[in-house]
């Protein structure tokens, strides 16, 4: 040591020195020893021919100087141990999980009552007597909403003695121009319906007048009535143009009082008692109103009747009471989802892993804990499921058909992968604290599968146990594993908050 008391070490020392300010307290002495000793080290294998002492000070002062990063990196480290280890809280993980979910039960249920179309569909029917109110259609069409009735059959039944239906209506799309001022004629989607449709359903529009005798009665919608009409009500009573023919602006139809087959800017409710204003050869739709009687009670919400024709034929159709139309998007939404159930063992192995039945470390609280986890999962992603697939119909879709095609789509998809991922991610989760495992590693090798497992090692960080997963299944090691850990792994986990 006698080199560092030399006055050219003072310098190399002094460097030292001022890097063991770096070094925590506690550390200090015993790191500035060690640093001496190899500063010793230094000058004794340094350099000390020829003269060359310059050559043998400027390495010890480049080695000094690596004392400094040293010094750092100790304090570094200090401040890190110093510093609060936040730790995952038993059921944090399970938390967090479950509020993502209910976060996208919110948005989705917000959007749905955010878009007209959706929160129609999903509020309770508009007609007091939607269970006794049929559409009738031809047997065998495949789209309800395209207009195959004719006025000239509906004239037939109406002549005739009913015995199951008590009165009938009767509605055909037509576009005509429609006058609202002296140089502003838009063409408008319209309903010609008879007198009686808006009677039947149970529908009270605000009528601004009384109707004129001998003049047809135009209806309106809400959006036609905001943008068209400025919602002024001094339009209401007054005689408007309907192609060619004119008519009494009664009344505005509101945006949830709609739920029959066709979207329409207006109806055309012709006047007179068997509506003979509509031709025989129109094609639209009809709507029955069942006669209080106990055999229509059990004819149920959907079936099929004969009924003559003009020329004396018999022909079948099939009647479906509003009720099931109202319930449509529920229905679809029931299928659908059980449909993806039925599909889930094919896409994911249903089992949660292999646990030991009679196992210490998991009371039957655990257990119940973990049930009821997988079961909130399920639970909140079925809401989930039915809303969004329901914006997405309503969004994308311009017509009822359409609608109810991406919406079997969107519920099947979102169900079968969201019932995929629930399982999943409850497999890939501690049975005991609910926390996502962590760390994973691969130990084996494939080529020795059947003398040891080889696969993925996840551990769980608050130290309760490994899951090993088999890359390939085998016969006597099909599914994962849970290894529990006993207290002598205690020292290697902090203890959870």
């Amino acid at each position: 040591m006698k080199l560092l008391r030399s006055p050219l070490g003072i310098g190399s020392r002094s460097l030292l020195w001022c890097a063991g300010l770096l070094v925590p307290s506690g550390r200090r002495a015993i790191w500035l020893e060690e640093w001496n000793s190899e500063l010793w080290y230094v000058y004794r294998v340094g350099p000390t021919k020829s003269g060359s002492v310059f050559e043998q000070e400027r390495l010890a002062t480049i080695f000094c100087l690596g004392a400094f990063e040293d010094a750092w990196c100790l304090r570094r480290e200090r401040e890190s141990e110093s510093a609060p280890i936040r730790f995952i809280r038993p059921s944090q993980s399970a938390m967090r999980c479950t509020a993502v979910l209910f976060l996208l039960v919110a948005v989705s249920s917000i959007a749905a009552l955010l878009l007209p179309n959706v929160r129609s569909s999903i509020r309770s029917s508009p007609y007091p007597d939607s269970r006794n109110l049929v559409l009738i259609s031809s047997f065998g069409t495949s789209q309800r909403e395209v207009p195959e009735m004719r006025m000239r059959q509906l004239r037939v039944w109406q002549r005739r003695s009913q015995h199951m239906f008590s009165e009938f209506a009767f509605y055909e799309p037509v576009v005509k121009p429609v006058r609202i001022a002296s140089h502003y004629t838009p063409d408008l989607n319209i309903a010609r319906a008879s007198t009686n449709l808006f009677l039947m359903l149970g529908i009270h529009p605000s009528y601004g007048t009384k109707s004129i005798t001998g003049l047809p009665t135009l209806l309106v919608s809400q959006a036609i009535w905001q943008h068209q009409f400025h919602s002024n009500p001094s339009y209401l009573g007054s005689i408007v143009e309907v192609g060619i023919h004119k008519a009494v602006l009664g009344g505005v139809i509101g945006k949830d009082q709609w739920r029959l087959p066709g979207t329409f800017d207006a109806w055309l409710l012709e006047p007179g008692l068997g509506t003979p204003s509509i031709p025989d050869n129109a094609r639209g739709f009809v709507i029955g109103h069942l006669a209080a009687s106990p055999s229509s009670k059990a004819l149920g919400e959907q079936w099929h009747m004969l009924a003559p024709l003009a020329n004396g034929d018999m022909e079948s159709y099939e009647c479906v009471t509003l009720s099931v139309a109202d319930r449509a998007s529920m229905s679809i939404y029931i299928f659908t989802v059980l449909l993806a159930l039925l599909a889930l063992p094919a896409t994911t192995s249903l089992p949660l892993g292999e646990y030991p039945v009679h196992s210490d470390h998991i009371s039957w609280p655990l257990r119940f804990r973990r049930w009821m986890f997988l079961t909130v999962k399920f639970t909140l992603l079925l809401p989930a499921i039915y809303f969004g697939s329901l914006d997405l119909a309503h969004i994308f879709a311009v017509s009822v058909p359409a609608t109810q095609y991406i919406q079997i789509i969107a519920t099947f998809l979102m169900g079968l992968f969201g019932f995929r991922w629930a399982l999943q991610d409850q497999r890939r989760r501690c049975p005991v604290c609910l926390c996502t495992l962590t760390n994973p590693a691969r130990v084996g090798q494939p080529s020795r599968n059947f003398l040891a497992w080889s696969g993925t090692e996840l551990i769980c960080a608050g130290g309760h146990g490994l899951l090993h997963v088999p890359e390939l299944p085998t016969s006597w090691f099909a599914t994962q594993r849970w290894l529990y850990l006993d207290s002598s792994w205690s020292a290697l986990f902090p203890e959870t908050l």
